[in-house]
């Protein structure tokens, strides 16, 4: 890529006008015009005409009017003419020129394109030899061009994923399609036919300039204005270009301060959920504005590396693009019916292809009404009243459950909460994860009393603790002799320690799971399922009631979907755990190097950052971690644009869009931390 040149994502955005072939020069030039009065930001000149002087005149008067309205005037496949008329750059087909010395002789600052059809491998090779941004299609069957080979939608994805360059599409985009071609992660879309064979041009070039401000991904760089928050449809909306400089700058007037401190007057504590509240860490919380891939802006337009993810769900980045485009798509066909809909049944076979252990699947809208569903599943199957949880394991806020709960609660040092009826609470037996002896004799003094064991199979909300060899095989064998339902709770571990979760990884089979987060995509979707038999006790085929007005909603289960069928593609869950792995033996080594005691471990795609020198395997040992140390390390990487969770106990996570680039920013940036902290 043309790294000298100067604002390229500035410049290859939104609707790209290629003229269609027109031997009169005024219709032509009052058709260009009216696309550029519409909001076309780009105009390619095509002409095949073998009458040269014609094909110059016209240039002429296209690129007149092109910097008379402050757009881009490219020249298709004729370095010879881009040259001659002083045009702003050429575009060249696979067999129309060669990159290399066409880069040569147009010079740094100006713009240089390829098409590279539907082959990524040909885009990168095109940026190699000087290409500054590269064009995939056709993406649909094109009018101008019938029987070009079909580029799919999920190449602009991974093209944008992969390449540091602005991708453009061609090739039959029209009103209908465009938007489906922005939401997968186009910059610019190529337009011939919709737009000049239009009865009304401007018009019509102004509707596609309202599709980009809907769909454009927000800029990475940090010092460039943010898109109105009030209105997404504005005209200043910035593509995605990553920024080098991450570290902080100090503002005078902090917007995230201003609204912390609006939220404080009408939120109980600011937030919505306890842990955002950075009481753990101190300091203001972040208010998010905006996510792209790894990254995310907040109100203050700082960027930020993101290892929250949304605490776990968005594994595949931020506003990934199918996501978006199937959650559009939905919405347009209706928010909600509170009646049976198809997307529920597939997701329902797909959990079940995933998870074997999942005879059956209720769909519901958390995790926390998953877990509590499927404990009151436990105890109408069994007859029995008792339920044994582990300490530190975090089930959701059901009153049940938040006895000596960990995740937030454990974060504001209230093991246990305020409102839980102490007649509630004796039905819950709390042990010490990973202690096989402890459970065994739990059972051997209660076992005829007891519902359901439930655990973390791996645990994530005590920060990341794996199970000691024989504690989940221990937990399996005791339910099985006493009758009793073992619960795995993979709300945060399904498809994220493993493609079919914990127990896949592990090869134990519970009676009942519960998932939620990945199975969402960022929307709120919960699910409970196991054995038939339990299953078939749940209304209205049994005597245990469960209902939800949203559950099953089909807008948030198609962001599921589509994040779940882009996951379960070969490779794309190993190269996830394959960066969290890089980024944590990374860390590790930083940390030796500076003398801070300190480790890390990745399961998948879930890290665990520790302040001592194991990993925990209990809740004990996770208390033992240097807290203190823990909270400046989290400032400092947060000056240095790295966001970690706001709690030394909580696990973090890796998504498909945390690439080298950004591995490598982390690692930098903890370089600094950890010299901070030792």
């Amino acid at each position: 890529m043309n790294a000298s040149h100067p604002g390229i994502h500035e410049r290859v955005r939104g609707l790209y006008a290629i003229t269609p072939d027109n031997a009169a020069t005024t219709e032509l030039i009052s058709k260009v015009r009216a696309a550029l009065a519409g909001g076309a930001r780009m105009v390619q000149y095509r002409n095949k005409s073998t009458d040269k002087q014609l094909r110059l005149e016209q240039a002429q008067a296209l690129l007149a009017l092109c910097q008379a309205a402050g757009a881009v005037f490219i020249v298709n496949d004729d370095l010879a003419l881009a040259l001659k008329v002083g045009a702003d750059g050429l575009h060249l087909g696979k067999d129309d020129g060669d990159i290399v010395a066409a880069r040569k002789a147009l010079g740094p600052g100006r713009l240089l394109g390829a098409s590279c059809y539907n082959r990524l491998t040909l885009a990168r090779e095109a940026l190699r030899q000087g290409a500054d941004h590269v064009a995939f299609g056709a993406m649909f069957v094109s009018p101008t061009k019938p029987a070009a080979n079909r580029a799919p939608l999920d190449l602009l994805f991974e093209a944008r994923r992969q390449l540091d360059a602005p991708v453009v599409a061609i090739g039959g985009i029209t009103m209908e399609n465009a938007p489906k071609v922005f939401a997968a992660g186009a910059n610019a879309i190529a337009v011939v036919s919709d737009l000049f064979d239009a009865p009304q041009i401007e018009e019509r070039a102004r509707e596609f300039a309202s599709i980009y401000g809907l769909w454009a991904r927000p800029s990475i760089n940090a010092a460039t204005p943010r898109r109105s928050s009030h209105d997404p449809r504005v005209a200043n909306v910035i593509s995605y270009e990553p920024s080098t400089d991450l570290s902080f700058q100090p503002m005078k007037n902090s917007r995230n301060q201003e609204l912390f401190d609006r939220a404080l007057k009408s939120i109980p504590g600011g937030v919505n959920s306890p842990v955002r509240a950075f009481r753990a860490v101190g300091g203001t919380p972040r208010f998010f504005v905006a996510g792209a891939g790894a990254r995310v802006w907040d109100a203050d337009n700082r960027e930020y590396i993101d290892y929250v993810c949304s605490w776990g769900p968005l594994v595949m980045g931020h506003a990934f693009a199918p996501a978006v485009e199937a959650v559009a798509l939905s919405a347009i066909d209706g928010l909600s019916f509170g009646a049976p809909t198809e997307i529920e049944v597939e997701m329902a076979e797909l959990l079940r292809q995933c998870v074997p252990s999942m005879d059956m699947v209720r769909l519901v809208s958390s995790g926390t009404e998953a877990t509590m569903s499927a404990l009151r599943l436990a105890r109408g199957f069994t007859g029995r009243d008792l339920i044994v949880k582990f300490e530190g394991c975090y089930h959701g806020h059901a009153d049940s459950l938040l006895v000596k709960a960990g995740s937030g609660a454990l974060t504001l040092g209230q093991p246990s909460s305020g409102g839980v009826p102490a007649e509630t609470a004796k039905h819950t037996l709390v042990l010490d994860y990973n202690d096989s002896a402890a459970l065994e004799q739990c059972f051997r003094e209660q076992g005829d009393r007891i519902a359901a064991v439930i655990v973390e199979p791996v645990a994530g909300n005590m920060n990341l603790v794996a199970p000691r060899p024989g504690f989940l095989e221990a937990a399996r064998a005791l339910c099985s002799k006493h009758g009793a339902v073992l619960i795995f709770d993979e709300v945060m571990t399904g498809f994220r320690v493993a493609p079919g979760g914990a127990q896949a990884k592990y090869g134990i089979t519970p009676d009942l799971t519960t998932l939620g987060k990945v199975i969402g995509g960022g929307m709120p979707v919960g699910a409970f399922g196991g054995r038939r038999d339990i299953m078939e006790k749940i209304a209205p085929l049994g005597p245990v009631y469960q209902a939800g007005t949203l559950s099953g909603n089909p807008v948030a289960l198609a962001a599921g979907m589509a994040t779940l069928n882009a996951l379960l593609k070969p490779g794309v869950f190993d190269g996830i755990a394959a960066a969290a792995k890089t980024l944590t033996e990374g860390l590790t080594q930083l940390a030796a190097r500076e003398g801070v005691t300190f480790c890390a471990q990745s399961i998948g795609s879930m890290i665990g950052l520790y302040f001592r020198s194991s990993p925990p395997a209990s809740f004990a040992e996770v208390m033992q971690c240097d807290k203190d140390r823990f909270n400046r390390f989290f400032h400092a990487m947060l000056d240095e644009g790295v966001y970690l969770a706001p709690s030394a106990y909580e696990a973090g996570f890796v998504s498909a869009a945390h690439g080298k680039s950004e591995i490598d920013a982390t690692l930098k940036a903890a370089a600094k931390a950890f010299a901070l902290v030792k």
